[in-house]
Parts: structure tokens; C-alpha cells; sequence
């Protein structure tokens, strides 16, 4: 688990002068598990990639172990479980895009399957 912002969308991200990222908007903290913020980010910020969720999806876990997170052994499982869980809670704005829904559906409907 880790200490989450609960709201990772592009509206609640700023830039430092010195070149970081500032999150804003800090109305909805908490202690998630680690991939709970990564699947909310892929799920309401999906129109404005310019990479595939993925890819996005390998970049997080590669930084993940950049900083000393081993994440073999759980992060598969976490992150379908997290994407699920930003899918049944976000994807009825897919609604009106088939190839968005559609990736959605793929990825998700063999976790629910397990369930």
C-alpha cells in the first residue's frame, strides 16, 4: 500500500519552476494499494495519451522499480484488480468510444471472470 492523492487527473497536476510535478487538489487522500492511482489516472485521462495505456502501464512499473519496489509476485494481479475497479467505477464514459471501450472490456473482463 501507499499513500494515495485519490484524484490523478491532468486538472490536478501542476509544474514547479524547477521542473517537478505538483499535485493539487488533495480533498480525497488515503492509503490504497499502489496501483489504485495509476488505474484512475489511465481511466479519466485516457483521450489525452499520446502512448498506449501499456505502455503507460509498463512506464509506472519500470519507475516502480527504479525507486526499489520488487514488483514480481503481485503487480500483475494488482493492477487487473485496479483496473477493474477504475472500470466499474469510471467506464461509463466509454460509452461513445468503441475502441476505448473495447480496450477497456479486453483487459478487464478476464479479471471479473475470476471473481
Amino acid at each position: 500500500t501507499t499513500l494515495s492523492q485519490g484524484d490523478w487527473k491532468y486538472g490536478n497536476l501542476g509544474s514547479h519552476p524547477d521542473g517537478r510535478t505538483i499535485l493539487l487538489d488533495w480533498a480525497v487522500p488515503g492509503v490504497t494499494p499502489i496501483c489504485y492511482d495509476i488505474a484512475y489516472y489511465l481511466a479519466i485521462n485516457s483521450r489525452r495519451f499520446s502512448e498506449p495505456k501499456e505502455a503507460v502501464i509498463e512506464a509506472y512499473r519500470q519507475e516502480l522499480a527504479l525507486q526499489g519496489v520488487a514488483t514480481s509476485g503481485w503487480f500483475e494481479r494488482q493492477i487487473e484488480l485496479a483496473l477493474l475497479g477504475a472500470f466499474v467505477q469510471l467506464g461509463w464514459n466509454k460509452a461513445d468510444e468503441p475502441d476505448e471501450l473495447g480496450w477497456w472490456v479486453e483487459r478487464v473482463l478476464p479479471t471479473a471472470r475470476t471473481l
